[in-house]
């Protein structure tokens, strides 16, 4: 605990031992009385008491409050299936090869796009 002084220098209190991620510097602000924290990095929250709280908030653990895990792995899930369905349209030719990619690892170098008339006549005949 680092004595702080603040109101011109006329009051000693705890410095926020808070760090900034963008600029490493320690947080400037009072902590206040009796915690480590100030009021902007949390140094008022009580935290969850109860099982049920924590397990509530563990479920919905979020980074910054506009998804959750689940919606998280939804969207990755769709992601995937997108990412799938180019790489056989890619495969089958519906693009043209000088075409970029919209998305995703760039595509493997392969000879000539499939021809699927030739692909399904050899098969079938």
């Amino acid at each position: 605990m680092t004595p702080f002084l603040t109101l011109g220098g006329r009051v000693t209190c705890t410095q926020c031992n808070a760090q900034s991620k963008r600029t490493k510097l320690q947080c400037r602000a009072p902590a206040i009385k009796g915690k480590t924290k100030c009021r902007f990095h949390g140094g008022r929250s009580t935290g969850a008491k109860t099982a049920e709280g924590r397990a509530r908030i563990a479920a919905a653990h979020t980074v910054h409050g506009r998804e959750t895990r689940a919606s998280r792995i939804e969207a990755s899930k769709g992601a995937a299936r997108i990412r799938a369905l180019e790489e056989i349209g890619y495969n089958v030719g519906l693009f043209a090869p000088d075409t970029p990619r919209t998305r995703g690892r760039k595509p493997k170098a392969t000879a000539e796009p499939y021809d699927l008339i030739a692909l399904f006549s050899k098969r079938f005949t």
